[in-house]
């Protein structure tokens, strides 16, 4: 499976490859009516038993129907002449000869399909794409003994289907005139082993259109074309609503003899406008349970000891009460063990609230480090987060045994805040336009030339909202900091300097009733800054966070657009899925390359 860039034209598409399973249409051939010209009495008929080769996909023909046809040819296995085309026409249970084809001693037997008339040379069969027909090929060996051809069948095209998925897309979404061009309509096949030279020049092909777009049950497009070891120059074009959208197919891409291709587009609504997200509503009573009723004992750790130190603080310091928040840590042990690792919410060493455990592996000397998605429900207030371990076949948890790099409990400290009222948007997703996204990867953009930020509202209320949004690039050392921890920073360093510079600002006027939000935000950052570096090895450390700021029309106040990870608390949704929402981008420099 291969996953794609999202292209733009009127609408912007996403697209992915992958096998699939739907039922094919069958292009059936004429019956061709049996020659019946009697054969003479000292000549053994060929008959044949050809079967359709097990394929890892499925092909447009996957059974043989009543009045499908093959042609076939024979040839003496020590060089004699060649038998000619005789046609072969399926009743539905038996394969009838059109013609004699006496088998007279050990011979070879080339088949194919679909028959025509006109076909002289078995490694010279012409293959026409405008017709759009499956094309099969096979061999075998009779002789008088046993003169039933057991021919195994093979698929001597590929298949591309295309699929339109309305997604984000808030329009209509009429499609028309899906093709596929820059490719070769004719060929000519060996039936012997399958190979196609393509011929003529380069045209356009069909695949469907003339629909209306409905997720819940998609139209598939469907085109035979030519095996090939690169797709270079080849294009997918259709309609949405009047609009042409094409995606240049890219030239690593190749496409085997039997194999099927489906390329799925996105739709994706125009910036600065309304867009279809999925909004799947938080299981409250299943999170309000998961974990939150185990009972924990806390034991002394003894020799297992691990060390512990804060991460994760991107997401941002502000934490609501009845909302998912991402707490994480990084942890190394003093021994290796299997075990678990959950988060707890604690005050006078009392825990208040609990989340649901997560497998781990500690090993001795080795730091690792993990996020959890938490729903918090606790009262408003201050709390201490503290993370719990527990070894595999236990039932008892333990602390850490200590922090590292100076990390205090200070810094595990969150004031969690009163429910995030329905006029204070958050955010689902935010990238680099022309990027794919990578929670986990530094996004390296220029500095002293404007680039775009592409980023979706949550809007919970559905309310009209109006207001500004900034963009700051941030790189702070501080206890309610959304970047770092104060003991996240390194010592023999260079140029590591702290900063929180608005790089970008765009104003936002939401109709009422919206509850997704696809904005796009011009950002330029001035030259001049010097990467943060370790002195010993040369490398970044702590790249700077780009985050965006709510403030509402009539206020002063600059609030941090929160994560909206709503559809992440759905009981389908319990392994890590962050690179589908995020509220913050790491972002490092061209001129630190």
């Amino acid at each position: 499976m291969e996953t794609f860039k999202y292209i733009s034209c009127v609408v912007c598409l996403g697209m992915f490859l992958a096998c699939s399973n739907e039922e094919p249409v069958i292009n059936e051939p004429p019956v061709v009516t049996p020659n019946e010209k009697p054969a003479e009495a000292k000549d053994i008929m060929l008959t044949v038993r050809p079967t359709l080769d097990a394929m890892k996909t499925r092909a447009i023909v996957e059974a043989f129907q009543v009045g499908h046809t093959m042609g076939v040819f024979t040839r003496d296995n020590g060089g004699g002449a060649v038998s000619s085309n005789v046609s072969f026409a399926y009743d539905g249970n038996e394969w009838k000869a059109g013609g004699n084809a006496p088998v007279k001693g050990d011979m070879n037997v080339t088949a194919y399909f679909p028959y025509s008339a006109s076909v002289t040379d078995y490694r010279e069969i012409p293959v026409d794409l405008t017709r759009q027909e499956d094309c099969l090929y096979g061999t075998a060996r009779v002789t008088k003994q046993v003169p039933t051809a057991a021919l195994t069948m093979k698929h001597a095209l590929s298949l591309v289907r295309i699929k339109v998925m309305k997604d984000e897309y808030m329009g209509q979404g009429k499609v028309e005139n899906v093709t596929i061009s820059g490719i070769r309509t004719r060929g000519r096949l060996d039936a012997t082993d399958g190979s196609v030279v393509q011929e003529g020049n380069t045209g356009s092909i069909p695949a469907g259109g003339n629909y209306l777009l409905n997720d819940a049950s998609p139209v598939m497009n469907e085109a035979v074309v030519f095996p090939t070891v690169s797709c270079y120059g080849y294009t997918v074009s259709f309609d949405v609503d009047g609009h042409r959208c094409s995606y240049e197919i890219p030239a690593k891409h190749e496409w085997k003899a039997g194999y099927i291709y489906t390329y799925t587009f996105n739709l994706k609504g125009m910036y600065n406008a309304p867009v279809y997200m999925e909004d799947v509503p938080i299981d409250v009573e299943y999170w309000g349970k998961y974990g939150n009723t185990d009972e924990i004992q806390i034991r002394e750790c003894g020799e297992d000891e691990v060390t512990i130190h804060p991460n994760y603080t991107q997401y941002g310091y502000d934490c609501y009460q009845n909302e998912g928040k991402v707490f994480g840590l990084y942890w190394t042990g003093w021994c290796s063990f299997e075990g678990k690792l959950r988060f707890v919410l604690m005050q006078n060493g009392r825990i208040v609230e609990q989340y649901q455990p997560i497998d781990i592996q500690v090993k001795s000397g080795q730091w690792d480090g993990k996020c959890i998605q938490c729903y918090v429900t606790v009262s408003p207030g201050m709390y201490e987060l503290v993370p719990l371990f527990q070894k595999k076949g236990e039932s008892s948890w333990f602390m850490a045994v200590d922090y590292e790099n100076g990390s205090t409990q200070e810094e595990w400290m969150y004031e969690v805040l009163p429910p995030a009222p329905n006029n204070l948007p958050a955010l689902r997703m935010m990238q680099v336009e022309g990027t794919e996204f990578n929670w986990f990867l530094v996004n390296s953009v220029p500095d002293g030339s404007p680039w775009n930020l592409i980023y979706t509202i949550s809007n919970k209320g559905e309310g009209a909202l109006h207001g500004e949004i900034q963009a700051r690039w941030e790189r702070e050392f501080k206890l309610k900091s959304n970047s770092y921890r104060p003991s996240t920073k390194h010592k023999n360093t260079e140029n590591d300097i702290e900063w929180n510079e608005v790089i970008g600002t765009t104003s936002i006027d939401i109709p009422n009733g919206t509850r997704y939000w696809k904005g796009k935000m011009e950002i330029l950052i001035p030259k001049g800054r010097l990467e943060p570096k370790n002195k010993n090895n040369g490398v970044g450390y702590a790249a700077p966070r780009l985050h965006l700021y709510w403030k509402a029309e009539g206020s002063d106040k600059w609030v941090l657009l929160r994560q909206d990870a709503d559809f992440l608390f759905n009981r389908n949704y319990e392994d890590d899925v962050y690179d589908q929402t995020t509220n913050y981008l790491a972002i490092s420099l061209y001129s630190w390359r």
